[in-house]
């Protein structure tokens, strides 16, 4: 069980493959298991926050994106 005050941690929980990124359906599927259901619009806004942070508009939120909303 990952310590959810550990960023790193956390965001290696969601990164199910290991790719160094966040995807929709990763980012989804972390926060179901956690018995929290996300809407299509709740996810188009957190990763267009995440895009417009570092400009990559890739649709992926990487560890360094993690870390700023993390730090909010």
């Amino acid at each position: 069980m990952p310590d959810h005050d550990d960023p790193k941690a956390t965001f290696h929980e969601f990164d199910r493959d290991g790719d160094g990124y966040i995807t929709r359906e990763e980012f989804t599927l972390a926060m179901n298991a956690h018995g929290e259901q996300v809407t299509g619009a709740e996810l188009d806004s957190i990763f267009k926050v995440s895009d417009e942070h570092d400009g990559d508009v890739d649709g992926r939120i990487s560890f360094a994106e993690f870390l700023i909303a993390w730090n909010k």
